[in-house]
């Protein structure tokens, strides 16, 4: 098994999202099979304030690059629309999701369009670790 860039899987990680699987978005993957995820919410409006709160006012009710929904439909593997939080992207290898625990890939990438605003929104956080934002480019 192998991941690439638009997977998703679920995946419980205890120090990010508690008990639950929950899941994740390969955003993108390095030569060193080094993964940047991210986690869609179903909680849209809870992410949605998290995200507006660290970004800067914006005119006319306007979301900040770090918010991304992904809508019913983007994606076959996710049931719902969800929201990203751009701000909260990490590294992990390749090995440890699929050696995880309840790691379990779906069926389905996410459509390009929504991964570049993902990219783009973990870019220009200010709150990405700069090894993450310096993997995208490996």
């Amino acid at each position: 098994m192998t991941l690439e860039t638009g997977n998703v899987f679920l995946l419980r990680e205890f120090d990010r999202t508690g008990y639950d699987p929950h899941y994740r978005i390969v955003v993108h993957k390095t030569a060193s099979q080094q993964l940047v995820l991210v986690y869609p919410s179903r909680q849209i409006e809870k992410v949605r304030n998290r995200c507006c709160r660290k970004s800067p006012p914006l005119p006319n009710g306007a979301v900040p690059p770090t918010y991304v929904e992904i809508p019913i439909g983007a994606c076959d593997a996710l049931p719902s629309l969800c929201a990203v939080d751009c701000n909260k992207a990490y590294i992990r290898s390749e090995a440890d999701c699929i050696n995880g625990d309840d790691f379990k890939p779906r069926e389905g990438k996410l459509d390009p369009q929504y991964l570049a605003k993902i990219r783009y929104g973990i870019e220009h956080s200010d709150d990405v670790e700069e090894g993450v934002i310096d993997a995208l480019s490996q």
